[in-house]
């Protein structure tokens, strides 16, 4: 009798240890997947642009204080990723009639996810967001006014502008940056601890390519 309460009691260890590194395994990779999402969000946006000949916008909902569009329209929270047609009335909103795909198609995938990072002091060496400040709020695109999101919008000719408060848009170059992702360790919902929290940093160019790194512990640097 007492051999069996034995084996039950390291079997349970061994189940939760499992069920505990798939659980930070799953996380992780969400994080990994929402960093794809935005990624794909841009090359999406980006694309349609040049096929439409028209100017498509990406908003990216960080949460609390960053989570409307700049007519104050509150922003999906469990789908951060907005791409939208601006052809109503150009004024970088979104409005009634436009064209709007919100993502990720999977609403869970948002859970557990925090913007910032948990290791990396630094922004990647190749992001030219002139925000770098922002970074631990998740960018380092320039907040453009009250509460709205960040907003990345791609001309015609599939190049990223940076608009101001009012929607004129930046020149050439305006529209790089980078937004960064990292696993949740602390706070309601957080099912890492700090030590196992990933860092993923998605790249917009000033022409339009994207590109996703991820940042390693080990030397400190994040991936190219």
């Amino acid at each position: 009798m007492i051999e069996l309460v034995v084996v039950i009691g390291v079997m349970a260890v061994f189940v939760g240890f499992v069920a505990g590194s798939w659980q930070r395994t799953q996380q992780n990779n969400k994080t990994k997947f929402l960093a794809r999402e935005i990624a794909g969000a841009f090359e999406l946006a980006r694309s349609h642009a040049i096929q439409d000949e028209q100017v498509y916008g990406v908003y990216v909902n960080l949460g609390a204080g960053r989570n409307q569009d700049l007519c104050g329209t509150a922003l999906p929270n469990n789908q951060p990723i907005v791409v939208f047609l601006d052809n109503v009335a150009q004024n970088c909103c979104i409005d009634a009639g436009e064209t709007q795909m919100n993502l990720p198609a999977d609403t869970s995938a948002a859970n557990g996810l925090a913007w910032g990072a948990t290791w990396a002091a630094a922004t990647v060496p190749t992001d030219q967001g002139t925000a770098g400040g922002n970074m631990a709020a998740g960018t380092s695109f320039p907040f453009i006014g009250g509460g709205a999101a960040p907003l990345i919008l791609f001309r015609p000719d599939g190049v990223p502008v940076q608009p101001n408060a009012v929607c004129a848009q930046g020149q050439v170059g305006s529209g790089t940056g980078a937004f960064y992702l990292t696993t949740q360790s602390v706070g309601p919902g957080a099912v890492v601890g700090p030590a196992e929290a990933k860092d993923y940093a998605v790249v917009l160019s000033p022409l339009g390519a994207t590109r996703i790194h991820s940042f390693n512990r080990s030397n400190g640097q994040w991936t190219n």
